[in-house]
């Protein structure tokens, strides 16, 4: 009775895991869950008091399943070793990897690490990054596993999208390839530049060019300050016009004379404020020597940028992976984008960036290839990783910019970089 009681529970979760083929951020019915497994709606109350109850059951085995990846690797296992049997899970289990990325916000890495400490995992000296209270004790290591996991994350979406867009088959040999040379290009960075002149003092002097041009705009819109409250505390689904509304101390009707829905207001609020990003970034990559420096100026702006506009980040991660799992293509994501920022604007950026010769080296992945606007697409990404993971610990601004250093050093010389500490030059602004 015992065996069949846990043969429906592991029904239900792997029914609620085959709706993750895709990338989406609505919320699956329990009815639609039921009707997967082959029960009636109640019945999943049986085994789960609630839908969050639910989600739980299926972080845990997601994580459970890394941990024993890990595991299994063998007595040291080294970090590529690692990287390779976890990327080639995620490969193989896309609903694991859909079902993260739909709910990044609340499934962050520290979940991830509390997991590894539960398991006993202690080869990757990971066990003691967090104090009895549950803050970061160990901030160099955290940055390391940030770094690896928005990497990860990120050209795992990329390759997928690449072969959904192409309709190319995978395969475990395609697979396997891929997982190799993502965990090489991890360990051992690979952009291609010479940074050898490119020192701690050099770097400080560019967070102070770029802070600058962040101190000329003007506030931000109150609507963001806003809907950054509202996600925080209610995460994207639950994000609604009557909550926003009522954060505002609004009616919920003049909300709706402007906008039809939530997803409509938070296209036209953005655009303005990416237009002001894009145009920080043009203007301080004048500051930059050569094409290294261009990428640290790029994520050090977005960093000023986004640190001073904190419900911005929010909506910015938002409608990066806002698509329902029916209509995501790559040419539909670079419309919607045009439409919520404005095609001229949108394209003027684009073309200033790839133009700029910033990126002299596309490292390869294997089948499919990568290309210099995916490269960028990532630089993007990486400094809002880390600050929706700041959001849960607060760190000091001068270890956000040291962050920065860091991610920027990894990306040209890997994660070895940052195990080396004589040549660690992070520091805060100087």
């Amino acid at each position: 009775m015992e065996k069949k009681k846990n043969s429906t529970r592991d029904k239900i979760i792997q029914s609620a895991f085959s709706f993750y083929d895709m990338l989406f951020f609505e919320r699956i019915s329990l009815s639609k869950i039921a009707a997967k497994a082959g029960i009636t709606k109640p019945a999943i109350y049986k085994h789960f008091k609630s839908r969050e109850d639910l989600e739980n059951a299926m972080k845990s085995l997601i994580l459970s399943d890394i941990a024993d990846t890990i595991k299994n690797c063998g007595q040291n296992p080294n970090d590529a070793s690692v990287l390779e049997k976890v990327i080639v899970l995620l490969c193989n289990k896309k609903s694991y990897f859909y079902f993260i990325l739909s709910n990044s916000l609340e499934f962050s890495i520290d979940n991830f690490l509390i997991e590894i400490e539960k398991n006993g995992i202690s080869d990757l000296n990971l066990e003691n990054i967090f104090d009895s209270c549950g803050n970061i004790a160990d901030i160099e290591v955290y940055k390391k596993v940030l770094y690896i996991s928005a990497t990860i994350i990120f050209f795992q979406g990329a390759r997928d999208f690449i072969l959904l867009d192409k309709k190319l088959q995978d395969t475990d040999e395609n697979i396997q390839e891929y997982a190799e040379k993502l965990a090489s290009f991890v360990k051992f960075g690979g952009l291609g530049h010479d940074i050898k002149n490119i020192d701690a003092l050099r770097l400080s002097q560019l967070d102070i060019l770029c802070s600058k041009e962040i101190q000329s705009l003007k506030e931000p819109c109150k609507f963001f300050t806003a809907i950054g409250n509202v996600v925080r505390r209610v995460g994207f689904s639950g994000t609604t016009i009557e909550e926003l509304a009522k954060e505002l101390g609004l009616a919920k009707s003049s909300l709706y004379t402007n906008f039809s829905s939530k997803k409509e207001m938070f296209k036209a609020l953005i655009k303005e404020e990416c237009l002001n990003l894009f145009h920080v970034i043009k203007q301080n990559l004048l500051y930059a020597k050569n094409s290294a420096e261009c990428i640290y100026i790029f994520m050090e702006t977005e960093i000023e940028f986004f640190l001073k506009r904190k419900g911005l980040l929010y909506v910015c991660h938002w409608l990066t992976f806002q698509n329902s799992k029916n209509d995501f293509k790559i040419k539909e994501m670079h419309e919607k984008r045009e439409m919520a920022i404005g095609k001229d604007e949108q394209l003027d950026f684009t073309s200033f960036i790839l133009n700029a010769d910033i990126i002299t080296q596309v490292p390869d992945f294997g089948t499919p290839k990568m290309d210099v606007q995916i490269m960028f697409s990532w630089i993007f990404h990486m400094p809002i990783f880390f600050l929706l993971h700041n959001e849960l610990h607060n760190f000091p601004e001068e270890s956000v910019h040291a962050a920065m250093k860091d991610f920027f050093y990894c990306m040209e010389k890997g994660i070895n970089f940052i195990d080396n500490k004589e040549n660690n030059i992070s520091g805060g602004k100087k």
